[in-house]
């Protein structure tokens, strides 16, 4: 597919930060390059891999006019979605792990809402787990409350470009549990979003066990960035009545979601959340 620069169609960018993803990334770019849409960029961001992925991805911006590929240095992969971002040009834009699918009417359905509901901020959709497991990813009901408690999204989903500069982008200082906080900061500033009920959105879960979500489940990185989203955010969850009593109720609420999600951590996590919270 190529981009139709005389698109009446707004243009969307689809951002892929790739750090040694030589085992997926040609699947993951292909379902973008697949979109039933004409005014698209895919912007792919090397992350320094140390692995094949640089030939791979030099061989797909060779085929495809309307891929841009850039390389930089290792610095994870808030880092790498803000750079991306900084060189897109779309009015919409979509995040892509490098590992990951698009079925090919996602951004079609997406820009379709964002086109007609003006105010909207963010436009998901159902999610398919694919490869270790199988079945829909049941999120739980968005809203702001209940974000705060827990992430209710995933990365990707369509943000409308401008309002996803104006909260600065992601929090460069985060790799663990980065989308959540950067969803807390979206959502508080620009409210409106909605969800389209369809699996557009496939989700591996690898049979090798080492993606970011399985490796949060064994790396105590993840409770220090946990911990810096509580104590950056205090005065929102002050604000909205969340005590670490009722915090720990709603998290419970979510038990199911959390153990698929970030796994035990959690127990450890609130534990030293709510002595971090006692000193304020």
């Amino acid at each position: 597919m190529k981009t139709n620069l005389m698109s009446n169609r707004s243009l969307v960018s689809i951002i892929i930060p790739v750090f040694n993803n030589q085992s997926t990334v040609e699947e993951t770019v292909a379902s973008a390059l697949a979109q039933d849409y004409d005014n698209l960029e895919i912007i792919l961001v090397n992350d320094g891999s140390t692995d094949n992925t640089q030939k791979i991805l030099e061989k797909l911006s060779d085929q495809h006019e309307n891929i841009q590929l850039y390389n930089k240095s290792n610095e994870g992969v808030s880092a790498s979605r803000n750079y991306g971002f900084r060189r897109s040009h779309g009015k919409y834009v979509v995040f892509l792990d490098a590992d990951d699918l698009l079925v090919d009417t996602f951004v079609s359905e997406c820009a379709y809402v964002m086109d007609n509901q003006r105010t909207l901020s963010v436009v998901y959709t159902q999610v398919q787990f694919f490869e270790r497991q199988s079945g829909i990813f049941k999120l739980p009901k968005l809203d702001f409350q209940r974000l705060l408690s827990g992430n209710c999204l995933t990365v990707t989903a369509m943000i409308r470009a401008e309002m996803f500069e104006s909260v600065n982008m992601y929090d460069e200082k985060l790799n663990y549990v980065e989308d959540w906080e950067f969803w807390i900061r979206l959502l508080h500033k620009y409210p409106y979003f909605q969800k389209i009920e369809k699996p557009l959105f496939l989700y591996r879960r690898r049979n090798s066990q080492d993606s970011a979500t399985d490796l949060n489940e064994k790396n105590e990185s993840f409770i220090d960035a946990s911990l810096y989203v509580y104590r950056k955010h205090y005065d929102l969850y002050k604000n909205h009545g969340l005590t670490m009593d009722v915090l720990l109720d709603k998290v419970n609420e979510a038990s199911l979601y959390k153990r698929k999600y970030y796994n035990t951590w959690y127990r450890r996590l609130f534990y030293l959340v709510k002595r971090s919270f006692k000193r304020k």
